[in-house]
């Protein structure tokens, strides 16, 4: 008995406490209390907060990367599992569906950097058949303003995850005996699928949903691979600002992740308390 509550006091400490004391630390140096520049008590980086329009450009870039990625995804997943259930069941196409999942989100953005890219090959094969005339004519998927590759590389880890997740509930809500007892009753096919299945499957999948929206706001390896030095996502800014030579910088920084912490934080728990209230 000792020794499960020894062990259920080291993951608390893993799981709230070390989060909770590095969030108190960025916390403390955000106002002058702690870290290397630590000279006394000073609300001057919370007040330099309101001209600094960089870390609000972050904040909506990643919302749009993850909302257009977490909806892309959601599409295509939906689309598979209400639109081809045949194919679905037919091997190889499931074993397929596992294979992005395999891969590192890193591997993923340098195999879409080798593919989209302006010097990648997908531009060499259009400069190839002739569709352009050299490396200015293919258009800029990667490294640009609007985060097409940071999108592209998310939705080709998010959707095959997706498709699983709807592919088991579509299976363990009977969608199938619902989907022949609409047609007996009348209902045309987009009917059933639009009133009936996708609020099943998207309020079953809610809380996966929102946690995956929410891994994909914070994400780092892939927006610095494939995202251009502005506007960067969340992750990237802050980890930018921590590792820039200037020490004075750092207090900055510290507040920017602070509040970026907390501010998902409270998210999750607004979304997932939500979620839980709509859930079938």
């Amino acid at each position: 008995m000792k020794s499960r509550n020894w062990l259920l006091l080291f993951y608390a400490l893993l799981v709230a406490g070390l989060p909770l004391a590095g969030l108190a630390y960025a916390l403390l140096g955000s106002v002058g209390i702690a870290g290397p520049l630590a000279t006394g008590f000073t609300g001057r980086y919370w007040l330099a907060l309101g001209t600094d329009t960089g870390l609000l450009k972050s904040a909506l870039f990643s919302m749009w990367v993850a909302g257009a990625s977490l909806t892309l995804a959601v599409a295509l997943a939906l689309a598979l599992v209400l639109g081809a259930q045949a194919t679905l069941r037919r091997r190889p196409f499931p074993t397929l569906l596992y294979v992005p999942l395999l891969m590192p989100s890193l591997v993923m953005g340098f195999y879409l950097f080798q593919l989209l890219s302006r010097a990648g090959w997908l531009s060499r094969l259009s400069f190839g058949l002739g569709f352009t005339s050299g490396v200015e004519g293919f258009p800029e998927l990667v490294q640009d303003a609007a985060g097409v590759g940071i999108i592209a590389a998310h939705v080709l880890l998010a959707f095959p995850f997706l498709t699983l997740l709807f592919q088991a509930i579509y299976q363990e809500s009977r969608l199938a005996d619902y989907y022949q007892l609409a047609q007996t009753l009348g209902a045309r096919p987009g009917q059933f699928r639009w009133r009936v299945a996708v609020p099943v499957l998207l309020r079953r999948a809610a809380p996966t949903l929102l946690l995956s929206g929410i891994a994909t706001l914070g994400a780092y390896d892939i927006p610095l691979l494939l995202g251009r030095p502005y506007p960067q996502m969340l992750s990237v800014y802050i980890a930018t600002r921590l590792q820039r030579f200037d020490l004075r910088e750092l207090p900055a920084a510290y507040l920017a992740g602070f509040l970026v912490a907390v501010g998902l934080l409270g998210l999750i728990l607004v979304l997932t308390r939500l979620a839980r209230r709509h859930a079938l």
